[in-house]
């Protein structure tokens, strides 16, 4: 009999608003990618990590998550740590990164600070956040020592460098820059400098081995935003190739080489951003309460425990042939076909679309989602895609392919592919 191979994984992690996922992700073509998978919630009954020691939270609950899949994948060799989180989400520090006090975090859905009456249009999705945060605190501000994105601070408490993973240079703007922090009164000092994605930062310190498990020296690498990674984790990283990413709230994004001018942007409501590929751009748009409103749904009926599939089938009605919706389920599909034919109506047909994300996961709502948008859903294997995205990182900062889209190719295997009755015409 032949020796079983070792297998090479990357541990992926994602920081969300209210739970973090994990998980061991196998480097080698050929078979299963995703190895195990483990979701941490923050505290008992949800909500989102807000106040005191909320960062702190993150980081018992990656401890935990990186505990259980190594209790259950003892023989994976694990070859680099990535993690990405939800931007723009900002964690004051002071002192020292490594061991400094964490104030509060600034979270992406925490007020902001227009820019000045007169100053340069700010587009910074983090600086709003940190002037407001000056303006109302200011005495917390002035001991802040350095303001570090969600998964940049987990990277930084496991030893990486205090850093910005910065995905391509024409995001720079979207972060920060010397005139945006003149323009909000910024102290620039108290914001890293900038490194590529997909670098590897440090290495696991051993205060950090102790803690979390993970071998002391293991690579820790430069992830980003969740919006970003899921992208990468998606491969829609050519001209044309279409992302649903899909959870409580909901995107689709097209991938193009050229943007759409302002005023056509504006005239379609289209969200327009440089792309995660350098030289492409995305245009989407954005369904803000898509998964909330199942979710709502099942919280006021008292549906939460039920599981989501057999709520789902509760919700689909079949007469004479006709599937019928539940005005829930409705309101949903309709926000979802409204979205594609603005797609359409400015020039972005969308024949096939690559789903993810959380409602992905139901086998019964992406035959449904099919046939409701009338192109062809193709299902990958790892849903979540931004972990995805985050291995394609480590694999290309450890020279296993020689970029960071030829590692998305290989990792964004395409399991399923669902046809709808009738294409979009």
């Amino acid at each position: 009999m032949g020796k079983s191979r070792t297998i090479h994984a990357v541990l992926a992690a994602d920081i969300g608003t209210t739970s973090l996922k994990a998980a061991l992700i196998d480097m080698a073509a050929g078979g299963k990618r995703l190895l195990d998978f483990s979701r941490e919630t923050y505290k008992a009954g949800g909500g989102a990590a807000e106040g005191a020691g909320a960062a702190e939270l993150w980081e018992a609950a990656f401890y935990h998550a990186v505990r259980v899949l190594r209790e259950r994948m003892p023989g994976v060799h694990i070859e680099a740590v990535c993690v990405s989180g939800n931007g723009p989400t900002l964690v004051p520090v002071t002192g020292n990164p490594h061991s400094g006090v964490s104030l509060p975090p600034l979270h992406w859905f925490s007020p902001v600070l227009p820019a000045a009456s007169g100053a340069e249009a700010a587009v910074s999705f983090f600086l709003p956040r940190a002037a407001y945060f000056k303006e109302n605190d200011p005495e917390n501000y002035a001991k802040t020592d350095l303001f570090l994105s969600c998964p940049e601070w987990l990277s930084v408490r496991l030893g990486a460098e205090a850093v910005t993973a910065l995905p391509t240079p024409h995001y720079r703007p979207y972060y920060y820059d010397e005139s945006q922090f003149a323009a909000f009164s910024l102290d620039s000092r108290k914001f890293p400098p900038f490194v590529p994605l997909g670098v590897i930062t440090g290495h696991v310190s051993v205060e950090a081995a102790r803690r979390s498990g993970l071998p002391a020296g293991l690579p820790v690498v430069a992830g980003g935003p969740d919006f970003i990674m899921a992208l990468l984790g998606s491969a829609a990283i050519e001209p044309g190739l279409v992302c649903d990413r899909a959870g409580s709230s909901e995107g689709i994004n097209v991938c193009v080489r050229k943007p759409p001018s302002t005023a056509d942007a504006a005239a379609h409501s289209l969200r327009v951003l440089p792309h995660a590929i350098a030289g492409l751009w995305n245009v989407s748009v954005v369904l803000p309460e898509s998964g909330i409103l199942f979710d709502r749904y099942r919280l006021e009926t008292g549906r939460q425990n039920i599981p989501y599939e057999e709520t789902l089938k509760e919700m689909v009605v079949t007469e004479s042939g006709e599937a019928r919706f539940h005005p829930t389920l409705q309101k949903i599909a309709d926000s979802v076909k409204a979205a594609l034919e603005t797609l359409r109506v400015a020039g972005y047909p969308v024949r096939e679309m690559r789903h993810s994300g959380g409602q992905a996961k139901s086998p019964l709502w992406n035959r449904l989602k099919a046939n409701i948008c009338g192109c062809t859903l193709l299902v990958p294997e790892i849903v979540d895609t931004e972990l995805a995205g985050n291995t394609a990182a480590a694999m290309f900062a450890l020279g296993e392919e020689p970029s960071i889209a030829a590692a998305c190719q290989k990792i964004a295997v395409i399991t399923e592919r669902i046809e709808a009755p009738h294409s979009r015409e």
